[in-house]
């Protein structure tokens, strides 16, 4: 059994190499039903990201329509790293998981959200004004979590999305 990233060592360096030769072990791991086995697959798509942006960005927009939500969540997992230097490029991903039926991948969804506002903050404010005008209740616990921190730091902003939300009105 994979439990931690040094067990997929070859794997990392592999895909920093060679993206397309280890993207299938990864996506194996991302199936599992085991927990650690898909945090590795994270964090290795994230040590090749590091090398291999465009690539693994391009394999997670892929990724991000797969019908198992564990594949999926591993999809925006995968951007921790981008999402923080350059946020505009995970956009496409986040826009097809933006209302995912599964409360795995909206938590992961607004994870990386909260992680972009760390830095970009006025990206992840004007992505979640513009998902809240679409109504859709997947959409709006994303915009919910992923402003936590940005309801302390930029308050009037974040209050005013969230006060557009259609589950704010009939809340």
């Amino acid at each position: 059994m994979v439990t931690k990233v040094a067990d997929v060592r070859e794997i990392v360096k592999s895909g920093i190499a060679n993206p397309s030769a280890a993207l299938p072990a990864i996506k194996s791991l991302a199936r599992s039903a085991d927990w650690a086995e898909r945090e590795v697959s994270a964090t290795a798509l994230v040590e090749i990201s590091k090398k291999q942006p465009e690539r693994v960005i391009s394999e997670m927009l892929a990724w991000s329509k797969d019908r198992d939500p564990n594949v999926r969540r591993t999809a925006s997992e995968a951007l921790r790293h981008i999402a923080r230097k350059h946020p505009m490029s995970v956009l496409p991903v986040l826009e097809t998981l933006k209302a995912d039926s599964s409360l795995y991948v909206r938590k992961s969804v607004a994870n990386v959200l909260r992680n972009a506002g760390n830095y970009h903050p006025d990206f992840v404010l004007e992505v979640c004004a513009h998902w809240a005008t679409l109504h859709n209740a997947n959409t709006d616990w994303i915009i919910k979590d992923g402003l936590r921190k940005l309801r302390i730091t930029h308050s009037s902003e974040a209050e005013l999305i969230l006060g557009s939300l259609s589950s704010a009105r009939t809340a």
